[in-house]
């Protein structure tokens, strides 16, 4: 009963704390899989947007 107790007081100061959520792991914030999901993600969004621009000087020019 103590120790049901002490986990319901250990959980309710995380909860205040905001420290009772899970951690994602490897894409949490600034950890090496974040840093390469947005390299990835950046690098995709300017070569899309570079063969647009081509695509639409070739049809303009």
């Amino acid at each position: 009963m103590i120790a049901g107790l002490m986990d319901y007081k250990n959980s309710a100061v995380k909860k205040m704390m905001h420290q009772d959520k899970v951690d994602p792991g490897t894409f949490s914030f600034l950890e090496p899989g974040w840093w390469a999901l947005h390299a990835t993600a950046i690098t995709t969004i300017w070569i899309v947007a570079d063969r647009m621009a081509k695509n639409s000087s070739h049809r303009n020019g």
